[in-house]
This record gives C-alpha cells, structure tokens and sequence, in this order.
C-alpha cells in the first residue's frame, strides 16, 4: 500500500504543489491548513510521514511538532523559510526528523520523503523483534523506544536509531563520521553538530542528570559508546 503522508502547509500554492508533486510520486496524501485540521487528522488516522510548515494561521508549528511527537512515533519533516542554522537546531531538538527550507526542489523533497520513510521501513522490517540489554538501559525495537530502569524515554524515530545502533555495539565506542553516514547519509544537515543535537536530546530522555551522562557517554576526539 503506498505510503500515507499529511501535508500541513496554510498558503494554497504551496499546499496544491506538494499535493500534486507527492500524488504523482504515487504516495496517498491529506492536506490540512491550521494545527487544528493537522491534529485532527492525526488523531483520525495513522500517518507514515507529515510535512509540517512553521508558520501557521492557529500558532506555531514547532508546537505542532511537540504535540504530535509527545503522541506518536512517525517522521516529521518541516518545512519553513527560516533558513538560519539555529532555526534548524531548534526544529530538530522540538522532534522533526529533518528540516527543508522554503523555496525547495521538488526533487529534494521527493528525496528527502523516501530517505525518511525507507529508514522507518528499514527500521521496522529488521528489527522489529530485537531487545538489546545495555547496562541499566534496553532497547525495543518492537516498541520503537529505550526502557531505563523499565521507564519508556518516549524517543523520536532517529533518536531511537541513534540508540539502537550504539546498543548494537555492545558498549564499543562509535565515531561520529559512522553516525552521520548511517542516520544521515543524503541529508543536508549531515554534521558533527546535527550529532550534538541529537544526542543532547536522548541525555535529556535517559540520563539523570544530562551534564553529568551516566549512559551514553562521550569518547573525546572520536564519538559515543552506551555504558555497560
């Protein structure tokens, strides 16, 4: 069945042009204009990706973004002209899975959809049934999310990623250049500081104190391992 993705954009150009582009790559695609119809359609449906614009009518996206990460696990691609580094940063750290700027090619978003879902597809075929034990953390593929001492962390679809492939490794040190190239290989945010970003979040979800990691530990010069 192809993939269903939402499309939450106000200005109607925009919104028929994605629809249209998304359409003819063969995906089923809703459109919703405010927060309001975005959340509705959510909670009507199972979505495998949602194209999200920041700036809406009814508010804010990146509190869009919160809401819908808070509540499930599907990718989040946002879309905006706020084309500033921090920007960026800050849509990431809110729970996207990746950020494209306004204007956009139509082929790099096309790109970017499939990157998104082939991981999640990926993920869920190859892993579905692993449990990883890593210390006082564990790692459920079935569940798509890390346990700490038995609490769910409540992880993003590439922050669990993150997670499983360092669980992978059994506490073995992994370098940083090995987890842009497998998380985020097309992406053009691919860099040392998406990997902070990234790992800054997972220490807020696990750790009980993030300045002082107790789990997922730093390997100066090189990259990050999991205490075991």
């Amino acid at each position: 069945m192809p993939a269903a993705v939402l499309v939450v954009e106000d200005e109607l150009l925009t919104r028929q042009t994605l629809e249209a582009l998304l359409a003819r790559e063969g995906f089923r695609v809703t459109t919703a204009g405010t927060i309001a119809e975005a959340m509705a359609e959510v909670g009507r449906r199972a979505y495998d990706l949602i194209l999200l614009d920041l700036m809406l009518p009814d508010g804010d996206g990146l509190n869009a973004c919160q809401r819908i990460r808070a509540r499930h696990q599907t990718p989040i691609v946002i879309l905006s002209t706020r084309s500033a580094l921090e920007d960026r940063v800050v849509g990431l750290e809110t729970g996207a899975d990746d950020y494209i700027v306004k204007p956009f090619e139509p082929r790099e978003v096309v790109a970017r959809v499939r990157a998104q879902l082939r991981r999640a597809q990926e993920l869920s075929r190859t892993e579905r049934a692993e449990v990883l034990h890593i210390g006082r953390l564990v790692v459920d593929a079935a569940l798509q999310d890390a346990l700490v001492d038995g609490k769910p962390a409540g992880l993003t679809q590439k922050e669990f990623q993150l997670v499983h492939l360092l669980a992978a490794r059994g506490g073995k040190a992994v370098s940083r250049d090995f987890l842009i190239e497998q998380l985020w290989a097309e992406d053009e945010l691919a860099s040392d500081k998406n990997v902070a970003v990234y790992i800054r979040r997972i220490r807020q979800k696990i750790e009980r104190n993030p300045e002082e990691p107790e789990i997922l530990l730093t390997v100066r010069g090189f990259g990050y391992r999991l205490a075991s």
